[in-house]
């Protein structure tokens, strides 16, 4: 829901408040940072106030109650629905942003102000880096609203069917929470995040240690990165195109996808996407208004996709439309039949889709040589249905989807655990010109305070403090600057607890010329929870006929025309079987496309395996 908000630039009307002489700039020093800011909020809902808080966290000049309350009055009339408030060095010091949250809570109380909600930079996160709180906090004002029309309405919806478990949202660090403990950027890319996760499970059962993620639904094409059996984390992530100090499980979206809107640019070439039909009008073949051309129309058109049996049959397709749209838009003004334009829709979207892979995988230091150790798993909705386009020429060394498709995302939510993260900015020398940390006493009493609020949310969630798990990661200061440590020792005892701190900075990165700070103490609260256990079955013969249910007309190529080609029932085929293609392999939520080079093998597991015939 928060990617396809910020996708489609549907999110809610915000003001923003910063300190005094930053209203341009918004903390920035490169006036370009700015830019995508203003595609989330209008430059004139973006005011000021003057007040002060030097980088030691003292107060040089007061906030000024009467112009907290004229500003605020002034971005509610000009229709802002969330005022979000980042003040200049609120990570040190946050009392000045507390004070325009207190002040607004006395003079509009909820029955005055109704719907319209103030966000603190400060509390979304404590990291240095006013630009990027700014971000955080805008983007976090901007969703939130998304967050509480399908979240809250979810859980109601639960305890109206008699579901007494609490619902838990995921998070895009790789934990999941209650609702009432869940902000709405902890939700930015939880569904992508979630499919990392569930792959990686997946992936462990074969011993793979390196995994590429691609998960193409209806709006986006989400990919995600596991190295050496690790997630991948970026601390300082990018949300639509800007920074935040909220670390994320690494992923890439794009607006590329079942959904996308095929045109054509002023060179009459194909374009797919960015704009999306999204789910209503939603694509033409769903005859509820749509008039473009999109990718599954293309799917529709060519009978990779049976209009029939699409969502199993609950939602009979209309070809006619689909092949109107595709027609009017592309066909015509290229001169070209229906099928070839279908066919340069899948194309481009196959050449695309491919870019983003490997434009993320070179993000992550990855070249295509390197792929023969990779296994690519592939799922979403239109992910089974497009795999063998964009995999072309890539050298992965296993290809694999899985049962669950196009729910891949929930199946990852089963194999996650509940997780609470906390953390402070400090400043503390641990090794200085030779001389170890010899004063725990900030560093413990901090870990403490963290832990207390900890065991206090886990228990509030219904769960008891003592069956939580406890560590604490650490992030460097100065030379070590994002680098970051992992450690089950919650407190500091020794001058080895220290060496053994500095030895972890040393090995995970750079040594520090000789100086290791740290800047954040990061705690972790993981509750472990109960998980879906993935079974293996006996392997039966590999002829498929059992699955078999017709042939059908399918054009696969300008070149080879319509084909005949046979059509298999997913849920009817079992482990063992192999499905030589040219075929078809439905199921009630995906279609595997198999062309002649290519065979689909149901493994023991009942993961679908994608191998060149």
């Amino acid at each position: 829901t928060s990617v396809n908000t910020l996708i489609t630039r549907t999110g809610s009307k915000i003001g923003l408040i910063v300190s005094k002489g930053y209203m341009e700039s918004l903390y920035s020093k490169e006036p370009k940072e700015v830019e995508p800011i203003y595609s989330l909020i209008s430059r004139d809902l973006i005011l000021e106030i003057e007040e002060e808080i030097d980088n030691q966290g003292n107060i040089i000049k007061p906030i000024k109650h009467d112009e907290v309350l004229s500003k605020m009055q002034y971005l509610i009339d000009m229709g802002a629905r969330a005022i979000t408030v980042s003040l200049k060095n609120s990570h040190i010091n946050y009392t000045h942003e507390k004070q325009f949250k207190s002040i607004i809570k006395e003079h509009y109380p909820n029955y005055y102000l109704g719907s319209v909600r103030v966000f603190l930079a400060s509390e979304i996160s404590d990291q240095p880096g006013d630009f990027y709180r700014t971000n955080a906090v805008v983007i976090n004002g901007y969703i939130h609203d998304s967050l509480v029309k399908y979240l809250y309405k979810a859980e109601d919806d639960l305890r109206e069917n008699l579901c007494q478990h609490p619902l838990m949202v995921a998070h895009s660090h790789g934990g999941v929470a209650r609702v009432a403990k869940t902000r709405a950027i902890d939700t930015y890319a939880s569904g992508p995040a979630l499919g990392v996760i569930g792959a990686g499970n997946v992936a462990a059962i074969y011993g793979f240690r390196n995994v590429l993620t691609v998960d193409i639904g209806g709006t986006s094409l989400d990919l995600g990165f596991i190295r050496d059996g690790l997630y991948s984390y970026d601390l300082i992530p990018s949300v639509a195109g800007l920074p935040v100090t909220v670390p994320m499980i690494t992923t890439h979206s794009a607006a590329l996808a079942g959904g996308s809107i095929a045109s054509l640019d002023s060179s009459r070439n194909i374009q797919i996407g960015p704009k999306s039909a999204g789910a209503r009008p939603g694509p033409a073949c769903f005859d509820l208004g749509g008039l473009e051309p999109t990718v599954t129309d293309a799917d529709v058109v060519l009978g990779f996709i049976d209009p029939g049996y699409f969502l199993g049959g609950r939602i009979r397709l209309n070809r006619e439309k689909a092949i109107l749209a595709i027609k009017t838009r592309i066909a015509d003004p290229l001169k070209i039949s229906v099928e070839e334009a279908a066919c340069l829709i899948r194309e481009e979207t196959g050449v695309r889709t491919q870019k983003d892979i490997l434009q993320f995988l070179e993000g992550q230091g990855v070249g295509v040589k390197a792929l023969s150790d990779f296994a690519v798993v592939v799922y979403g909705g239109a992910g089974p249905t497009h795999f063998c386009d964009f995999a072309k020429g890539l050298p992965f060394g296993h290809s694999l989807t899985s049962p669950y498709a196009a729910v891949f995302s929930a199946f990852g939510s089963s194999t996650t655990d509940l997780l609470h993260t906390y953390s402070k900015f400090v400043r503390i020398d641990l090794l200085d010109k030779g001389k170890y940390l010899t004063d725990y006493k900030k560093l413990n009493q901090i870990v403490g305070i963290l832990s207390e609020i900890a065991k206090n949310d886990i228990r509030g969630e219904g769960f008891p403090p003592d069956k939580a798990l406890f560590f604490l990661e650490m992030v460097g200061d100065k030379e070590l600057a994002g680098v970051r440590i992992k450690t089950d020792k919650m407190f500091l005892h020794s001058e080895s607890d220290v060496k053994e701190l500095c030895t972890k900075f040393g090995k995970a990165g750079r040594q520090g010329g000789g100086k290791v700070s740290i800047s954040t103490v990061v705690l972790n609260a993981l509750v472990p929870m109960p998980h879906l256990k993935i079974k293996a079955s006996k392997l039966s013969k590999e002829d498929p006929g059992k699955a078999f249910k017709n042939h059908r007309e399918v054009f696969w190529s300008p070149k080879i025309g319509y084909q005949k080609t046979p059509i298999y029932e997913l849920a009817l085929l079992v482990p063992g079987n192999v499905v030589v293609g040219p075929a078809i392999v439905e199921a009630k939520d995906t279609t595997y496309v198999i062309p002649a080079n290519r065979s689909f093998k149901v493994d023991k597991y009942s993961n679908g395996m994608i191998e060149e015939a």
